[in-house]
């Protein structure tokens, strides 16, 4: 009964990668650009020594991880849930250039890494390696997004 008194908390999203924002439309897949998994941003992420990092937006369970670790599902605690998928085709690498430090059902705080991934095997295979977030599920929250922008991997996104 007294629930009905809390104060609900508010769930921001940070960016998984730090790099360049840019509207999902422009994105070289037809499945993100046309929205057909839902709304949300993509990034070119920055590139340091061939690798970059994907950490969790939020504070997430895992809820999809699969074996070739290009992209990953999350659920908040809100029951709200999010897609991040790592390049385009990328699957096609069954899970060369990826490296991740969560399993499926592990619960992680916005900020922990996720996946390391080897942009030089994403290159070598002339794939796109732009970061995709999809908000899938229970969002409709105000996107604080200045397309073009170059972001951090902990800038506040939506919230």
């Amino acid at each position: 009964m007294f629930s009905l008194f809390k104060k609900k908390e508010k769930t921001n999203i940070v960016a998984p990668v730090s790099g360049k924002l840019i509207e999902l439309e422009r994105v070289k897949d037809p499945v993100f650009a046309k929205k057909m998994m839902g709304d949300g941003f993509a990034i070119v992420p920055n590139i340091q020594n061939q690798t970059f990092d994907v950490y969790a937006p939020t504070d997430t369970e895992i809820v999809s991880l699969p074996s070739t670790k290009h992209a990953v599902g999350l659920r908040n605690k809100e029951g709200q849930e999010i897609l991040i998928h790592i390049g385009i085709d990328t699957v096609d690498l069954k899970g060369n250039g990826f490296t991740s430090y969560v399993n499926q059902g592990d619960y992680v705080h916005q900020g922990e890494k996720l996946i390391s991934v080897d942009d030089s095997a994403l290159k070598q295979n002339k794939l796109d390696d732009t970061v995709m977030v999809i908000l899938v599920k229970g969002y409709a929250n105000d996107l604080l997004i200045n397309y073009g922008n170059k972001v951090d991997q902990d800038t506040n996104l939506i919230e």
